[in-house]
């Protein structure tokens, strides 16, 4: 299997993850997760337009790129501190495996 089709396979359960919350989720969950969501869609196409110029390990740099983004954003003091800690929880959520 192909590095493109693991990163695409894995970043679909992860977005399945979160689309999770829509209908199963409270008010506050589907919020942490539409605001992940978010920052997810965008670190996935910066990681895309990578695999096209061969990048090895796109899951890994998937991680980094969100988990850059995320604390730039918490820097910016877009969320609570709360809300952070909920985002943080399911950003690790989404990567444990």
């Amino acid at each position: 299997m192909s590095q493109d089709s693991i990163f695409i396979e894995k970043t679909d359960k992860m977005q399945a993850h979160l689309d999770s919350f829509i209908a199963d989720g409270s008010d506050q969950e589907l919020f942490i997760a539409s605001y992940l969501h978010g920052h997810f869609d965008v670190a996935v196409a910066n990681v895309e337009k990578l695999i096209e110029q061969g990048q090895d390990n796109p899951i890994l740099t998937l991680q980094a790129t969100l988990d850059a983004q995320l604390q730039k954003a918490f820097d910016n003091k877009e969320l609570s501190s709360v809300d952070a800690e909920q985002v943080t929880g399911l950003f690790n959520s989404l990567f444990k495996s």
